[in-house]
């Protein structure tokens, strides 16, 4: 494999850490290479649970041990999601918002509109012709416009939740899920379950609620016809679905959709890196001038 740096991106989320370790060749090790694109070495997610500063030291452990390199040294770490200000070890935090742009362009390098649907959070981001962030939109704070509506409605229903997602797909009458405040939407739920209404009509629902909730976000920044959708939940083929057949337009879903805001991160901490290394690199030789003089 050759000298290479090492970069990590942690992704400290509400339900779920995230970790993409990054190497870039290197003449000393050290130094990053100018050029040259980054190599993904290994990724790893675990459950964030209250100790987040350990959820982010773990889950770096094992991305690294993914990549087979489980004592390597990382050269820099970036910090991005909820729980960024909790990892003590990080050289640079960068909000969610950033680091999933910057994931998204690197993946889809013509990418102008992003849709973020985590645990707790929908985001819906546009960016500008060299990758920027233009405008974003976030959901309330209701459980009802994020993922974790889908998993408390999945506990309720007796499902697993990587089931749920496949169920949906053979729904023939979604019943539509109208309530914004999470708790009087599970009660729409109950009174669907009552009526004897199926699980996949329910389910199926209950994704078209949240797509409803995510086109209002998507509209107000100003979208095209071309989305990526990234988080975890776009992993669930009923919410692909039901963006789709809700927004009309076509939906891109990254192979591992969910690290795509730790591999943002990364990227942006590579970034940083050389930019800091070309800076030093200028000092000393400028430096060395003054002395040469």
């Amino acid at each position: 494999m050759g000298r290479m740096v090492r970069i990590a991106g942690i992704d400290v989320g509400t339900g779920f850490t995230k970790a993409v370790v990054i190497g870039v060749a290197s003449a000393d090790g050290q130094t990053p290479a100018a050029e040259g694109a980054p190599e993904i070495l290994g990724r790893a997610s675990l459950r964030t649970g209250v100790e987040m500063e350990k959820a982010a030291r773990e889950a770096l452990g094992a991305a690294l041990e993914a990549a087979g390199q489980r004592d390597a040294e990382v050269r820099y770490v970036a910090a991005t999601g909820f729980g960024r200000h909790a990892v003590s070890f990080r050289d640079i935090q960068i909000t969610e918002i950033t680091s999933s742009a910057r994931g998204t362009r690197f993946l889809y390098p013509h990418a102008t509109c992003v849709l973020d649907i985590g645990s707790q959070t929908t985001r819906a981001i546009t960016l500008t012709e060299t990758g920027r962030v233009n405008q974003f939109k976030s959901n309330d704070k209701c459980a009802a416009g994020s993922g974790s509506f889908i998993a408390r409605a999945t506990k309720y229903l007796e499902i697993p939740l990587e089931q749920a997602g496949e169920k949906a797909l053979d729904a023939d009458k979604p019943q539509a899920i109208s309530s914004i405040c999470a708790v009087l939407a599970e009660s729409e739920i109950i009174n669907h379950v009552s009526a004897g209404v199926s699980l996949e009509n329910i389910l199926a629902g209950i994704y078209e609620s949240l797509a409803d909730r995510a086109g209002m976000l998507l509209k107000r920044t100003g979208m095209g016809q071309d989305l990526v959708f990234i988080g975890g939940v776009a992993r669930q083929r009923g919410m692909l679905r039901a963006l789709e057949n809700r927004l009309k337009v076509t939906v891109h879903v990254p192979e591992n959709a969910d690290y795509v805001c730790a591999l943002g991160a990364a990227l942006l901490g590579l970034q940083r890196l050389r930019a800091t290394e070309r800076a030093r690199h200028t000092e000393t030789a400028g430096n060395s001038a003054t002395v040469a003089v």
